[in-house]
């Protein structure tokens, strides 16, 4: 009789063990699915499962920071890939996927040190090499941002996103020639590269052809994109310089009815209060 208790006993704990198995192998492959289909709501929800079923599971605690991460839950993502990180320590996408989300958090330092680690266990990683050029860039260390994007060029050739972003790092070291052949090469690679035009034109702006600095910031203005209101204020900037003040005055006020806080200091400096000298104020977007 007892023989026959501990045989029931047992079978019953093999069972929920099985059963605790099929859960496990259902919710990942449920939330992976929802995952894979931006149902990031709902795959947040199935990662969360599986991780209660087990929570030193790497898979489930990955796709429930993932899943964070993709709904901008920027803060939870970290706390939940610093739980994976306690499970496996070595793997590049943990300290990249963190390293991003602190990116986010405009935490630029610690991403930095997660891209790091990334690298070091990845050196051929060119999104994380991107990454922490962007949070150079963003510590203002221009020098050391290019490097990264040298880096991430030279493994993968066609980053649009890259060569932008350096060709943005060189012309904040005023160096807009070099910086505008980054800016050209990059809209060769992605025509429809988000702020692509704009710095084109500001590296014009930059090296003083004011003519054509107005032409391209003129076809800005007719696609009534979001640089509208910064396409109007530089467009002022570039007429100033060419001694067409009512022409800037005009633009300026457009910018500054679109909300646009120096074309409004601009309007009353220069063209309420009559002052004839400025300096030029260029502000580059990565």
């Amino acid at each position: 009789m007892k023989y026959a208790n501990l045989t029931l006993i047992l079978l019953m704990f093999f069972s929920c063990l099985l059963k605790g198995q099929d859960s496990m192998s259902y919710f990942l492959q449920d939330a992976k699915k929802k995952y894979d289909n931006e149902e990031y709501v709902a795959s947040m929800t199935a990662y969360k499962k599986a991780v209660e079923i087990d929570e030193n599971n790497y898979e489930a605690m990955m796709g429930y920071a993932d899943s964070q991460h993709k709904l901008d839950l920027f803060k939870q993502a970290v706390a939940s890939y610093d739980k994976a990180e306690i499970i496996k320590n070595d793997d590049p996408t943990l300290y990249f996927n963190r390293g991003a989300a602190k990116v986010f958090l405009e935490d630029y330092r610690k991403a930095i040190k997660d891209f790091d680690k990334a690298i070091s266990l990845k050196a051929d990683f060119a999104e994380v090499f991107y990454y922490r050029g962007y949070s150079n860039a963003s510590l203002d260390r221009y020098r050391s941002a290019i490097k990264d994007y040298d880096q991430a060029i030279a493994i993968k050739p066609n980053y649009a996103e890259a060569i932008y972003n350096r060709g943005a790092a060189k012309a904040e070291l005023g160096n807009y020639e070099d910086g505008m052949e980054d800016f050209e090469k990059a809209l060769e690679e992605d025509s429809n590269l988000k702020n692509g035009k704009m710095n084109l034109a500001l590296s014009h702006l930059g090296m003083k052809k004011y003519d054509e600095a107005v032409k391209m910031l003129t076809n800005i203005i007719r696609s009534r994109d979001d640089n509208l209101a910064r396409a109007y204020f530089y467009r002022g900037e570039a007429e100033f310089e060419l001694k067409a003040k009512d022409k800037a005055c005009s633009d300026w006020d457009r910018a500054a009815n679109l909300g646009h806080e120096q074309a409004k200091k601009n309007a009353s400096t220069f063209c309420e209060q009559g002052s004839n000298k400025k300096k030029r104020n260029i502000e580059i977007i990565f």
